[in-house]
């Protein structure tokens, strides 16, 4: 009965990790948004493929996905940091609408 407990705590804990991490990357990049750099298409494109890495690691759940977390969290706390600007961080949005997009052309 114990080790249920403890499964279903670790299970909740990680589902929480993924918005925690999207919250975590808007609060560093609503507090240095009047920073300096990180800016273009360039820096568009690294939100992007960081939105694609991250649903990847959401879509493959429990099984890979968790390996990739660690990488995941690094690479979007790192962005947010190196470029925390609204109109390139969208491209969050579209690397997660891009990876879905894929999916679905090829399932």
């Amino acid at each position: 009965m114990l080790l249920g407990r403890v499964g279903r705590a670790t299970l909740e804990t990680v589902i929480i990790l993924y918005p925690a991490l999207l919250i975590g990357a808007a609060v560093l990049v609503m507090r240095r948004r009047d920073h300096a750099g990180g800016r273009g298409w360039l820096w568009f494109t690294a939100w992007l493929l960081t939105g694609a890495l991250f649903t990847f690691s959401l879509a493959a759940g429990f099984s890979i996905g968790l390996l990739f977390l660690p990488l995941v969290a690094a690479v979007l706390l790192g962005v947010a940091w190196l470029s925390p600007h609204f109109r390139e961080a969208s491209g969050l949005l579209v690397g997660a609408a891009t990876f879905v997009a894929a999916l679905v052309v090829l399932l």
